[in-house]
């Protein structure tokens, strides 16, 4: 009967409370911004550090920056917060789930920190929405850190996670909301790095617990939905940000090309390729990640 009503319905939705408190005590804090979303952040560090503002990638979290805040923690004012639809901001009262939306979120909580300027670090589907933030606001970027981002033009045909597949047609995500399981989430997480040894059952349960956050798998759908057309070398050559870009070099969901595309576009950068890495160099290998990052920022000050 369980599986039954599974594949009729789907997965049994989550407890909201029960996710805040496991996941949402301090340093966590809520902050709804006025276009009423409720955002789950961490600001952490030195008030009067230099601040550095972290967006993860697609069905990921705060948390998942946890081993690069350890180091970044010591000289910055660190700033990470669940995007819509993700970890526990869940989905938004508009429904909206383009890049615009985001890149609007991301704006108002620089307003609500009362933050002037920033360096500002993005993973895969946070750095397109970081790229697409620094082109309206360069003046607020110090510098511009990409992880594996998104948005480039993509010409491998690498293989690409299962469940990233099924989210492509409407047919696929009925099925996959069907299905999905902790077992798929678990590959969904190997299927991003390049050993999967590095994946612990305490992630694993991380992001299969905040996919059932109530209405959080239907609004990425409905994000999926939409097309988020790649950048035009029109866009990226309008940023004179100085950037920074870290690749894994075995990363198959944005293949090391990509970054070479941001890097040939952009003024003012610098790539860096991690052999032996996949598509999350700061969960991969945090300590490379950091003595990069600090290597470099010290050039920007």
């Amino acid at each position: 009967m369980g599986l039954m009503k599974s594949l009729i319905f789907g997965s049994e939705e989550g407890n909201i409370e029960e996710l805040k408190r496991r996941y949402g005590l301090p340093p966590s804090q809520f902050i709804t911004l006025s276009n009423g979303v409720n955002v789950h952040l961490r600001d952490e560090g030195d008030s009067g550090a230099p601040p550095i503002v972290l967006l993860h990638g697609h069905s990921e979290d705060l948390y998942t920056w946890d081993q690069l805040v350890k180091h970044l923690i010591g000289s910055f004012r660190v700033i990470r917060f669940d995007l819509r639809r993700h970890g526990l901001t869940g989905p938004a009262p508009d429904n909206e789930y383009n890049i615009e939306s985001y890149v609007s979120d991301l704006s108002m909580v620089i307003k609500h920190l009362e933050i002037d300027s920033f360096i500002l670090v993005g993973h895969s589907m946070g750095g397109r929405i970081s790229i697409k933030y620094t082109i309206a606001n360069q003046e607020k970027v110090n510098g511009l850190i990409l992880l594996s981002a998104s948005g480039a033009p993509r010409k491998e045909n690498t293989p690409q996670p299962m469940a990233l597949k099924l989210m492509r047609n409407p047919l696929g995500r009925f099925l996959l909301k069907r299905i999905w399981s902790r077992n798929l989430a678990k590959k969904s997480l190997v299927d991003m790095v390049f050993d999967e040894s590095s994946i612990t059952d305490q992630e694993i349960d991380r992001m299969w617990e905040f996919s059932k956050y109530p209405g959080s798998m239907d609004a990425m759908f409905r994000e999926f939905a939409d097309t988020w057309e790649d950048f035009k070398p029109t866009e990226i050559g309008k940023i004179v940000t100085n950037s920074l870009l870290i690749w894994g070099e075995e990363d198959t969901i944005c293949p090391e090309s990509m970054g070479r595309w941001y890097d040939s576009q952009l003024t003012n950068s610098t790539m860096v390729g991690l052999p032996n890495i996949g598509h999350n160099p700061q969960f991969e290998c945090p300590d490379k990640c950091f003595d990069e990052i600090s290597a470099w920022i010290s050039t920007l000050y």
